[in-house]
């Protein structure tokens, strides 16, 4: 076409195939600017600065040109001409495309803003929602049950969006809890600040943070503030908050607030005591074997069941402790930390106990338990194990004894533990196990 434009040759439809050829030009040029163009901008990888339907957008005008200077060109169709004789067909058009149009501008003014990009989690609604795709008239949306639905640009131009995920996808979440009244806000505080801290996707830092925020007319209300960074499983993370905070409320015999309709009789917001322990029970454990029924009847009342939901820790390793625990019900895994990470070591039924070491001796736990299923433990504390330790001092042989020959191969392996290098010398030597167990008993 550019020969025959030089040398003035003609031939039938030779202005058909001179717009065709220009038109057709269009094409390496859009190419070239997917090519070179477009990646500068990131496009078209997942966290482009660009809206993804740009370079559609740009790609369509390119050809409107071509197609207008071609008729410029071979049909000597004036541009002015053209563009005021088609003024009444662009009305009509942009009346007809009045919400399409809108759509377009308002995606383009959103991604200038950078409002979201595909993978942001965002509050759109009070709906927790992740931006799935970004094209020319809406934006399309996935929840946490993997439902996408689209929502027209020009509707989130005028909504108010939060974005989870900017500057950082950490983000904090809140959890409103009522407490009976009558319960000290500090102990409130302290349960909850633990049980949230030990729910799983629940950052350690920033630290959860307790506050009260009102006093009702039949309960105190705390809020619960703690920092997550997967919203994916958002629902999951707030359940876990939910039932730690039960559970944990529940040991310590806190009582949730209950409707001003429900008569029930409580005292100081405090939950009955729980059930007495049954003597024969703790006289099953070879640990109490050289106790009479006398001495395992005040143990036993000296002690108290606690419950613990499933997946969470009952005793953390390296924590303090002076108390140990006999499994009543459920399922426990133990975890030994090496190298910087949880490894499983055994599994614990019910009547296995554990935390005898830190009872006898006040050393730091040795291992991680974790409650697999709802779990019932029976707590002996030091101060229980103390008194009988005054009234008759040869229970500290029997017990030294006897806790050297239930050692099996699962405590000797969280023994030899580089955390926990001492705790071998102890488990293997009766006479350092004895003379630990007098010390912290100041026998």
């Amino acid at each position: 076409m550019a020969a025959s434009q030089i040398l003035r040759v003609t031939f039938p439809g030779k202005e058909a195939v001179g717009l065709l050829a220009v038109v057709t030009a269009a094409f390496p040029i859009n190419a070239l600017l997917y090519r070179f163009i477009w990646p500068i901008y990131g496009y078209p990888a997942e966290r482009s600065r660009i809206p993804s339907f740009l370079p559609q957008v740009a790609g369509i005008i390119l050809f409107l040109l071509a197609a207008i200077f071609g008729l410029a060109l071979f049909y000597h169709v004036a541009i002015a001409g053209l563009l005021a004789g088609s003024g009444l067909i662009a009305i009509i058009i942009g009346l007809a495309l009045q919400d399409t149009l809108g759509n377009i501008l308002a995606g383009f003014g959103l991604q200038a803003g950078r409002a979201y990009k595909v993978g942001d989690w965002l509050i759109v609604d009070g709906r927790h929602v992740e931006v799935f795709e970004i094209n020319w008239r809406s934006t399309r949306f996935r929840n946490n049950d993997d439902v996408s639905f689209d929502i027209p640009n020009s509707q989130l131009a005028k909504a108010t969006i939060v974005n989870l995920y900017y500057p950082s996808p950490r983000h904090a979440a809140r959890v409103r809890v009522s407490v009976d009244h009558r319960v000290p806000p500090n102990e409130v505080k302290e349960a909850m600040i633990r049980a949230a801290s030990t729910a799983t996707g629940v950052l350690q830092d920033p630290p959860v943070k307790v506050f009260l925020i009102d006093f009702a007319e039949s309960a105190v209300q705390y809020e619960i503030k703690f920092w997550l960074i997967d919203g994916r499983v958002f629902p999951d993370i707030i359940d876990g908050v939910r039932t730690n905070v039960w559970y944990e409320l529940n040991r310590r015999g806190i009582r949730l607030a209950f409707s001003t309709q429900q008569i029930e009789i409580a005292r100081n917001g405090r939950s009955a005591p729980p059930g007495q322990i049954d003597p024969t029970f703790l006289g099953a454990q070879p640990l109490f074997s050289c106790l009479d029924d006398d001495q395992l009847t005040r143990l036993a009342s000296g002690s108290r069941r606690i419950r613990f939901g499933r997946g969470e820790r009952i005793i953390q390793q390296g924590d303090a402790g002076d108390s140990m625990f006999i499994l009543s019900r459920g399922t426990a895994e133990v975890l030994a930390e090496k190298d910087a990470r949880l490894l499983p070591v055994a599994t614990l039924s019910a009547g296995d106990c554990f935390g005898e070491i830190s009872l006898l001796t006040g050393e730091p736990r040795s291992a991680t338990v974790v409650a697999k299923f709802d779990c019932e433990v029976v707590e002996i504390e030091k101060e229980t194990i103390g008194l009988l330790l005054r009234e008759h001092p040869e229970l500290a042989d029997s017990l030294s004894e006897t806790v050297l020959a239930r050692r099996s191969a699962t405590a000797i392996q969280l023994a030899n533990t580089p955390e926990n290098g001492e705790h071998l010398q102890f488990a293997t030597s009766k006479e350092g196990l004895l003379r630990r167990l007098r010390q912290f008993f100041r026998l």
